[in-house]
């Protein structure tokens, strides 16, 4: 076939490699990687092994400008299970992120009317929870990426 032709020689001898051998990009990659040390490297929040129904509960971390700023102040945002109460919510906080948690407010979020054309339909209703921690603590991981 003619698609394979340029690689075999004269009657289907396999054509050998130029003198340069050609090196690996990944090993490149990987050496580039290892020997430069300024660049600093991105912290995943640390999360504990087994956490229960923690998984149920917290849905995810809300990231806002917002967030950040009562994130200094020991306050961290997260979205939560509509079912979800302060008692759960305390809990799978203490047991994923390893903290001692004072406080817990929740909020009811409405859900938005959009529109889509002539259509018009409506946002998920969610909650979302103020977890306030014991001073001299941090979650680390969450506000560093807004």
């Amino acid at each position: 076939m003619g698609l394979f032709d340029r690689f075999k020689g004269k009657k289907g001898e396999e054509k050998k490699p130029s003198g340069k051998a050609k090196e690996n990009v990944l090993d490149l990659v990987r050496e580039d990687a290892g020997s430069d040390k300024t660049k600093p490297s991105k912290k995943a929040a640390p999360v504990k092994g087994n956490t229960g129904n923690a998984f149920w509960i917290l849905e995810r971390p809300q990231l806002s400008e917002k967030a950040n700023m009562l994130a200094s102040g020991g306050k961290y945002v997260f979205r939560v299970h509509p079912k979800a109460n302060k008692p759960e919510v305390r809990k799978a906080v203490e047991k994923v992120y390893d903290v001692h948690v004072r406080q817990v407010n929740i909020i009811n979020m409405s859900g938005k009317s959009r529109r889509y054309g002539r259509s018009v339909g409506r946002t998920k209703v969610w909650k979302k929870a103020i977890v306030t921690v014991a001073p001299g603590e941090r979650i680390e991981g969450i506000t560093e990426t807004v």
